[in-house]
């Protein structure tokens, strides 16, 4: 069986040697911009660290995985081609954006699904796969049989979170730093709101969850057909980076972790499995404490000794050739590299002569590079002699010549493409109206609405034939594992009454909707905010979509409308979604009705819905509201309400005060909407 790779995080050139040193398989690491740690060191000179990895035997992949503005796409482009021209072995891509420019630009670039954007199933793998990614980060929240059934997708592999911290929402889906602070975890730079103090039915801290640890479940996930081990961490410091290595290939290889210097040199209190043991309660959450920080100090100088020296994992195959007259000559071979040095004439032995083990005693002295000498063969004439100073200097010679070799840089293909530009057709500004419940919709909600956007679950019939040509569906935002065979049910069913479009809002709807044969529209969370984005989510098949809300309406002028394009004007936006939800106490759900609040540190309350104990979603307290500044929102870009919460009596106001272009009545958000996000 294939060993699964152990792939480590690269904040900074200390950690990057840290990784390497300490055995890692390969390494994921940032430029100064585009990536979801703009708050590491990050790197400058790509093809100086792929070259220094590679001549290590080391892959490096390269973070691409931000939400990135339109007016931010030429310098996109600059950093795509600045990574084509590493030679990196693969690049992470969370927006659509991305994807488009990489398949434009340069096609053999190999891409890999950042975790940001949101793969639960089986369904949102096979989506990955079809678009032309080599490998997919599945969810951190998914079970161990939901990461069994989706390792068995063929033609693409999966990556697995081994170690490290855990964010309390699905990522991808969280926009509680964006919204609050203006500080955008979907573009890098979170400030971590969830680790303060929230606190829920009277526990504290309801939304900082104790940090992963799979270790010990590595042989499992190995058999399962998992194909890279990932460890969280580009944030932290050198030691705990070496130490989750060292842990992470001691189990792989059968031996024994010391899973105690692991917990020391950083956790919350210990780890959890609840994710992936489907024990999803109280004991997983956890923060950080002085005792964690005292312990972390205890160990750091030991873990140090870990990356002092090279880690020894390129194998050398070594040929000794000597005859009378010539030249000494010696071949080192690793894997399909060959390289050869050319010694003294060997002289006639007078008391000892060339032999296979004095030869191989000078050639396996490697320490302090990253090679072994595995096998070695001596090709020499009898009564012949070199002394074993000029022996090791060839040796030394030859192996400098391999590792230029293995870090030899060869540049990915690149070809500028042309951006999408200002094409599209102008279409007309529809009202699009999404509910979260039946009882919602009145007559006057249907009466104000060009169309009506309701859960699959709820749809039947006789709404069908009562507002004809209104009603469309609303694929589920998250889907886990077994869940994906309800909703392609749920999508058959409507489909044999009439029902024709659904919106959607994650890789794992659209699979599902493109498979069923129903028209799409993206709702706002999927994280649109440039043409690139569009044009993509256009290609997969999607009829129109809206913007998400942390784009500016400056911004959304200059997006091209190369489909209907559409922005939210009312919603309690979405800050959170849960798989473990923070309500829960130690006796699971209880009896909890199906929704509660969070309270922050100053009494604020934040809405929790759940969502048939599935999963359940983090509302911000004060509604987006534009209905006032309609006039600011540009044109041609339709309005689409997002309600939840509400009732059907508070639906009819909001909509009401929208259509009047009334002020709000209460305390309301524009969102980022006239404060560009960061």
């Amino acid at each position: 069986m294939k060993k699964a790779e152990i792939l480590a995080p690269a904040g900074g050139p200390e950690q990057l040697t840290a990784a390497v040193r300490s055995g890692a398989d390969a390494v994921y690491l940032g430029q100064k911009a585009f990536n979801a740690r703009m708050g590491a060191d990050n790197f400058d000179d790509l093809a100086a660290v792929v070259s220094f990895c590679h001549a290590r035997g080391v892959r490096v992949y390269v973070t691409f995985n931000t939400l990135w503005k339109q007016s931010e796409t030429e310098d996109a482009v600059r950093a795509l081609k600045n990574v084509a021209d590493s030679g990196t072995d693969a690049i992470l891509a969370a927006d659509m954006g991305t994807v488009f420019l990489a398949r434009e630009c340069c096609p053999s670039l190999p891409l890999h699904a950042s975790t940001q954007m949101t793969v639960t199933s089986a369904a949102g793998v096979r989506l990955m796969r079809d678009m032309g990614f080599s490998r997919c980060v599945l969810a951190r929240e998914m079970s161990r049989e939901e990461i069994r059934e989706a390792a068995k997708v063929e033609g693409i592999e999966t990556e697995v979170f081994v170690h490290g911290a855990l964010c309390m929402s699905l990522s991808g889906q969280c926009f509680l730093s964006s919204v609050l602070g203006g500080r955008s975890g979907n573009r890098g730079r979170c400030a971590q709101p969830c680790r303060l103090d929230f606190s829920s039915g009277g526990r504290e801290y309801v939304l900082s969850l104790k940090d992963l640890s799979l270790v010990d479940k590595i042989a499992e996930l190995e058999a399962m057909g998992v194909d890279s081990l990932k460890i969280e961490g580009r944030l932290k410091r050198p030691e705990y980076v070496s130490a989750a290595v060292t842990a992470c290939r001691l189990a792989r290889d059968g031996g024994k972790p010391d899973m105690d210097t692991l917990r020391k040199v950083f956790s919350r209190s210990g780890f959890t499995q609840g994710y992936y043991t489907a024990q999803r309660n109280a004991s997983m959450f956890g923060i950080r404490v002085r005792e964690d920080e005292e312990k972390s100090r205890e160990v750091l100088g030991r873990i140090r000794e870990n990356y002092r020296r090279e880690y020894p994992r390129l194998p050398l195959d070594a040929v000794f050739a000597a005859y009378p007259g010539e030249k000494a000559k010696l071949t080192l071979s690793c894997g399909d590299r060959t390289v050869d040095v050319l010694g003294p004439v060997p002289e006639k032995a007078e008391n000892r002569e060339l032999s296979e083990e004095s030869v191989r005693a000078v050639l396996e002295k490697l320490g302090g590079s990253a090679f072994y000498l595995r096998k070695s063969t001596l090709r020499c004439a009898p009564s012949l002699f070199l002394s074993a100073s000029a022996v090791g200097a060839m040796r030394r010679e030859a192996a400098g010549m391999m590792s230029e070799v293995l870090g030899h840089i060869t540049p990915w293909p690149f070809t500028p493409c042309a951006i999408p530009g200002a094409d599209g057709h102008a279409s007309p500004v529809l009202r699009r109206i999404f509910l979260s419940a039946r009882e919602q919709l009145t007559d006057e909600t249907a009466a104000f609405a060009d169309l009506v956007y309701l859960p699959l679950s709820q749809i039947d019939e006789d709404l069908i034939r009562r507002w004809p040509g209104k009603i469309r569906g609303r694929a589920d935002r998250v889907l886990f594992g077994a869940e994906e065979e309800n909703e392609r049910k749920l999508l058959r069913e409507k489909r044999a009454l009439g029902l024709k479009e659904v919106s959607v809002s994650s890789p794992a709807g659209i699979a599902l909707a493109t498979e069923e044969g129903f028209e799409m529209y993206g709702e706002c969370t999927l994280g649109i905010m440039n043409g690139c984005a569009v044009r993509q989510y256009a290609a997969l098949g999607l009829s129109g979509c809206d913007l998400t809300f942390e784009c500016a309406l400056d911004e959304m002028k200059d997006i091209p409308p190369l489909i209907p394009l559409g922005c939210a004007v009312y919603g309690r936006l979405p800050l959170m979604t849960f798989r473990s939800c923070p309500l829960r106490g130690k006796d699971g759900c209880g009896k909890c009705p199906g929704g509660g609040e969070v309270k922050d540190r100053y009494g604020l309350s934040f809405p929790v819905s759940c969502h048939a104990r599935r999963y359940s979603v983090m509302l911000n307290p004060r509604p987006l509201y534009m209905g006032d500044k309609a006039g600011l929102i540009p044109e041609g870009i339709s309005h689409s309400f997002y309600f939840t919460v509400e009732s059907a009596a508070e639906c009819d106001a909001a909509l009401r005060s929208f259509r009047f272009g009334r002020p709000w009545d209460g305390p309301f958000t524009r969102a980022l909407y006239l404060r560009p996000v960061k």
